[in-house]
């Protein structure tokens, strides 16, 4: 097994860090936030919206995971984008998607598929932002820094899609409708929902347009041998094959789908999946704030642990390993009572933040493949595996039934339990890094030989 090394150089002689660097990082954030804003929004009101416009909650259901299905359709389109053009260029059609779903939204109660269609414009977008992140963090970054700036951009994605889980929950207070309801209830329900889809236009606003007109895909100059265009990079219509060959790859990805994926559905299904044991909406979104403030826990945690022990793999292991037997112990902490609940699940929540890990590690392992087309493979692959385990839970889920949720939750459990036997076969070879600080040591000896050839002329 590689270690991750680090240089002992404390400046860098042959690359350079821009200042700029931080307000490219602050739009880009903006950029992905935008879109989880808006989209997971949805998630924990969608019982409540089936009744107040009268449609099937399967559709909605199916809304809340459709990021899946979009992410596996324009991961490649948005892939070719990235590598033709640039990642701006990405990042100004994610944005502008988003940005024309708010405005298609705010007309929810001309109709309720005015919502359906910005929602979908939303999703469409969302492959265009992610699979920028290796990309955009390599482009601006040097090596040794990538894994920080991965897990600041991931605390800000558990902090953002908990926030947007929270605000409709704010938003509609303690309103409740049942199933059997007054029209003045449907009323109400409806101004409510024109307020939320104008506050998420506010939001989109303040969040789409920054990142269109002054985001740059890369510094002027770059900060490593590997984001230089020196560094020859196999062609991303080739990827396919090379990583249906890597298994190292494949394995990683799969253990990534059976954890974060289950996590994240588990997070969009919440409402169905607690609700028959007594959860009001407080309930839930007390339970998505202890979420997020794990996840930021867990990943600040995760970085420290890289940095510590120097081995992605091993992390890795010991992070699935403590979500396969606390997310055990979650589904009989939902049969004994709130407090035990909440506790388990602030626990899983931390132990399952390793999205900034899993997208340096694949970097890592598939290089000369670039940053785009290997978070692109990621998402496709993974994205598949999520909607195809996705499908079943959303068919067992009922919403009035705790039967149904403990199948749900322990159909889940033997996913995340298989994730540690592909995480276990994963082989650490750190291809990327290896190639940085060869190409540094490498520069740093012609220096020094220019340097003596130089001085012996002199003398």
């Amino acid at each position: 097994m590689n270690k991750i090394t680090s240089s002992d150089r404390q400046q860098h002689t042959h690359y350079v860090e821009y200042p700029m660097r931080w307000v490219q990082l602050g739009l880009f954030l903006f950029a992905l936030l935008s879109n989880i804003m808006f989209g997971f929004s949805l998630s924990p009101i969608v019982k409540e919206m089936s009744i107040i416009y009268d449609v099937d909650s399967r559709y909605l259901q199916f809304l809340t995971i459709s990021f899946t299905v979009f992410s596996v359709i324009m991961i490649i389109p948005g892939n070719i984008i990235n590598e033709k053009y640039g990642i701006r260029i990405s990042i100004m059609i994610g944005c502008i998607l988003t940005f024309i779903g708010s405005v298609s939204a705010m007309l929810i109660n001309v109709s309720f598929w005015f919502f359906f269609l910005g929602q979908l414009s939303s999703l469409i977008g969302f492959p265009f932002r992610l699979i920028s992140a290796s990309k955009f963090v390599a482009n601006w970054f040097y090596p040794e820094k990538r894994i920080l700036i991965m897990v600041i951009i991931a605390l800000c994605f558990n902090a953002s899609s908990g926030i947007a889980i929270k605000i409709p929950l704010i938003i509609l207070g303690d309103y409740d409708i049942k199933d059997i309801h007054t029209q003045a209830e449907i009323d109400e329900g409806r101004r409510l929902m024109q307020n939320l889809m104008i506050f998420l236009f506010g939001l989109m606003v303040l969040l789409c347009i920054p990142p269109i007109f002054f985001f740059k895909s890369k510094a002027p100059t770059p900060p490593s041998f590997t984001a230089s265009d020196q560094c020859i990079r196999v062609d991303y219509r080739k990827a396919g094959i090379i990583v249906a060959k890597n298994f190292d790859f494949m394995y990683l990805t799969i253990g990534f789908a059976f954890i974060l994926g289950t996590i994240t559905l588990f997070t969009l299904q919440m409402e169905y999946l607690i609700k028959p044991f007594d959860y009001t909406l407080m309930d839930q979104s007390n339970l998505v704030l202890v979420g997020v403030i794990a996840g930021l826990i867990g990943d600040i945690c995760v970085g420290t642990a890289i940095k510590k022990l120097k081995s992605f793999k091993l992390v890795l292991r010991i992070c699935n390993a403590l979500v396969t037997v606390l997310f055990a112990i979650l589904i009989i902490a939902i049969h004994v009572n709130k407090t035990f609940f909440f506790i388990m699940y602030f626990l899983v929540c931390g132990c399952s933040a390793i999205m900034a890990l899993t997208f340096e590690f694949s970097c890592e392992l598939c290089f000369p493949m670039s940053e785009n087309t290997t978070i692109a493979m990621l998402g496709l692959f993974g994205n598949l595996i999520n909607f195809l385990q996705g499908l079943p839970e959303i068919l067992i889920l009922k919403g009035d039934n705790k039967f149904c949720s403990t199948v749900t939750m322990v159909l889940m459990f033997c996913l995340i339990a298989g994730a540690n036997y592909f995480t276990m076969n994963v082989d650490e070879n750190l291809k990327r890094q290896k190639k940085d600080f060869q190409e540094d040591d490498e520069a740093e000896k012609r220096e020094n030989a220019i340097s003596m050839l130089e001085q012996s002329i002199l003398n």
